[in-house]
Parts: C-alpha cells; sequence; structure tokens
C-alpha cells in the first residue's frame, strides 16, 4: 500500500533554502563551499533542497564561511533542531500515501492553498463517509483497519491544515459541479458532504472559499489539467509550490518552478472567473 517513510519538514526545506540564500548572497558557487569542506556537490545540493538531515558541524561551518554573525549562526542552529525533529504525520508513516510523503508537511504549513477538482472533492474538505468511499476506490486491496488509520491521518491533516490556531489556512476550492453530481458512497454520504461543503456557501468569513464551476460554462484552461494544488507561503524563502496529484502516485508533480506555477495560478484565475460568487448555493445533486 505505501512504504514506511516520511518526507521532509517545512522547517528543513526552510533552513535548506536559507543556507541556499546565505550562500548566494556571499558569492559563494556551490563548488566551492563543497571544496571548503572537503565534501562532495551534490552533498551540499542535498542540504539545500532538504533531501537530508545535515549534520550540525556542517551547517556551522557552512555559516561561518557565509559570513554569518555568531547570532545569526545560533538562531539557525536552533533551527536545525526543529528541522531533525519528525513531522506530525510520523506515527502514520505504515499507512502515509506516497503521494504525500513529500508534502503533507508543507500543506499543514502553508498560509494559502488554492485547488481544483474535476474528478472529487478536496481531500481537505472531504467528509468521513465520502472519504472512506474514495479511499476503498484508491486502495481496493486496503484492509478495514487500514482505511480506518489512513481516514484518522486524512482528520489529522484537516485539524493541522484548516483548523490550526495560528494563522490558519485560506483554502479556495475550485469544484467542477459533475463532481457534486455523482455519488459517492451514497446518498447518505453525500448528503452530509454537501451539508459540509454548503456551509462555506453560506458562512464567508471562514477562511475557506468554495466555488463551482457549471457544465455550462464555457471551455477553461483547467479542462486540460487533472486535479492540482499551489500552495503559498508568507515566509520569503519558501517559494509557491504545485501539486498534481495522479493515479499513480509516481507520476505526480510536485514542484516550484515558476513558470510552471505561474501558468497553473492564470489558469486557476480565469477558470474562477467563470464560476459563480462563493455565496451560490450549491446545485441540487444527483
Amino acid at each position: 500500500m505505501s512504504r514506511p517513510r516520511s518526507g521532509p519538514t517545512a522547517a528543513l526545506r526552510l533552513l535548506g533554502a536559507d543556507l541556499r540564500a546565505r550562500r548566494e548572497a556571499a558569492g559563494v558557487t556551490l563548488e566551492a563551499a563543497a571544496a571548503s569542506l572537503g565534501v562532495h556537490r551534490i552533498t551540499l545540493s542535498r542540504l539545500e533542497r532538504a533531501h537530508t538531515v545535515p549534520n550540525p558541524g556542517i551547517v556551522s561551518r557552512l555559516l561561518h564561511l557565509y559570513g554569518a554573525p555568531e547570532e545569526e549562526a545560533e538562531r539557525v542552529l536552533r533551527a536545525l533542531e526543529e528541522a531533525k525533529e519528525p513531522g506530525w504525520w510520523h506515527p502514520w508513516r505504515d499507512v502515509l500515501p506516497e503521494y504525500l510523503a513529500g508534502v503533507i508537511d508543507l500543506e499543514s504549513a502553508a498560509d494559502l492553498i488554492r485547488v481544483y477538482s474535476p474528478g472529487v472533492v478536496p481531500e481537505l474538505l472531504q467528509t468521513p463517509g465520502y472519504a472512506r468511499a474514495i479511499l476503498q476506490l484508491r486502495y481496493p486491496r486496503a484492509t478495514g483497519e487500514e482505511i480506518d488509520r489512513l481516514l484518522r491521518l486524512l482528520r489529522e491533516r484537516q485539524e493541522h491544515t484548516l483548523r490550526r490556531p495560528v494563522r490558519p489556512v485560506r483554502l479556495w476550492a475550485l469544484i467542477e459541479e459533475v463532481v457534486l453530481q455523482r455519488p459517492v458512497g451514497g446518498p447518505s454520504a453525500m448528503t452530509e458532504q454537501m451539508n459540509f461543503l454548503g456551509h462555506y456557501t453560506r458562512h464567508r468569513g471562514s477562511g475557506i472559499t468554495v466555488q463551482v464551476i457549471p457544465t455550462t460554462a464555457k471551455g477553461h484552461p483547467l479542462l486540460l489539467s487533472g486535479p492540482v494544488s499551489i500552495l503559498r507561503y508568507a515566509h520569503p524563502l519558501l517559494q509557491d509550490r504545485l501539486i498534481a496529484p495522479n493515479l499513480h502516485p509516481g507520476v505526480s508533480p510536485n514542484t516550484e518552478d515558476f513558470d510552471v506555477v505561474l501558468t497553473y495560478l492564470g489558469a486557476m484565475d480565469e477558470t474562477a472567473a467563470l464560476a459563480p460568487p462563493p455565496t451560490t448555493p450549491l446545485p441540487t445533486p444527483f
């Protein structure tokens, strides 16, 4: 089903981005920094891309090389201790889906998440009955216990992202109307799901925006896409990131390439303009 692994934490990504920014500001190339430390260039590249947890000694030497004041160096080394801690999802790694391993902490640390959902309700907005039916489709060989643990993992994702006490995320979901016409999980599960989504069309100010793209809307650029999320962060060192989950997790893009993200942002803006306002009542399901 999945491998017992965890992805990098947002703290580790931020540490890597900070070290890269300091190196570039100091005018030191990756090759020169690696030669100074007596390590391979790839070692430092993996450190800056958060592909490995760095050794405090290496980080300290890098900060000295880049001319960081002592007080700043101490702060970065304290941040390293946080970066070495496993993510909140670590207890769920036995059922952690592969497509989530590299993004789950980025999701829960984002300040804004924009989602386009052409096939199913976005995971962060799924209710238990609906989510169970989707999980059973995705993992047909999973046991009942595994499905239960995946549901609890989803609930934890929702808690850490949508209901966190500090800087709660803003979520903007664009959902194709056909998604709401498909009775996933049966009438009872779908009624619960529709009531949940309907709450956010009736009550603004929650930080969650739901827009439904009617089937009568003209063609829009996101029709050429599958499901996609764009994550945005308040911290200047963390760039916008595009997540495009696929049926096969091995080919699910996860990129911060500026041109790619900008293309999808433009497509989302254009598509949102075609949808009715977020306060529009949901269409009658199935």
